[in-house]
């Protein structure tokens, strides 16, 4: 079906038109998340560095510009009412949400203690990671999306690593935590490529 403008001359699929909110919401999350690195090395004299931290805002980068790609998979959905929509637009928000917590404000002329600053955002940022990719979970479902089982496996696997870091402050296991999310986040691309026949065969036509 297609969505009618106002002015009778354009018209767009449901899909393209649910796209170009989801575009916009995708590149202030990974615009703010670019920005804040940004701020990280231009301001590297005064900043004590905390790779923990580091290491999440690179991987929600990555992570949430694969979510993107992967928004392709639903171009032949019925994106016709407000509950499809939500599914698809809530974890971006969601993000959004994530990526200003990830990214510090630092004052001028002032030192910068990230590590400080990291596990005081955890809190928050860790249950919002969890929620967001459970939502991500349910829209999938919701909108017929048939996913591979280890697909599932590893999102309930990472949901419950981030239910760990948001209630523990044990340095090791938030080290540890980013290794061990990284390397599920590379085997569900490494999955979700063999299942589509190639990292190559999803791009869109």
């Amino acid at each position: 079906m297609l969505a009618s403008h106002p002015w009778g001359s354009i018209r767009l699929s449901h899909f393209e038109f649910v796209t170009v909110f989801i575009s916009i919401v995708v590149a202030i999350g990974v615009a703010e998340l670019l920005a804040g690195l940004g701020r990280l090395i231009r301001d590297r004299d005064r900043v004590k560095v905390y790779w923990v931290h580091v290491g999440w805002m690179i991987l929600g980068i990555l992570a949430q510009s694969s979510s993107w790609w992967e928004v392709w998979n639903v171009r032949a959905r019925e994106i016709d009412n407000y509950y499809a929509f939500m599914g698809l637009v809530l974890p971006n928000l969601l993000f959004v949400l994530i990526a200003f917590l990830l990214s510090p404000s630092i004052e001028a002329g002032r030192s910068f203690d990230l590590r400080a600053y990291y596990y005081r955002q955890v809190r928050w940022i860790a249950p919002l990671f969890a929620v967001q990719l459970s939502v991500l979970g349910l829209s999938r479902i919701m909108l017929g999306i048939q996913e591979p089982v280890s697909i599932n496996v590893i999102r309930a696997l990472v949901v419950g690593v981030f239910i760990l870091l948001g209630v523990s402050s044990n340095e090791k296991l938030h080290r540890g935590a980013v290794f061990l999310v990284s390397a599920m986040f590379v085997l569900s691309v490494v999955v979700v490529a063999l299942q589509a026949g190639g990292v190559g065969s999803a791009q869109p036509a």
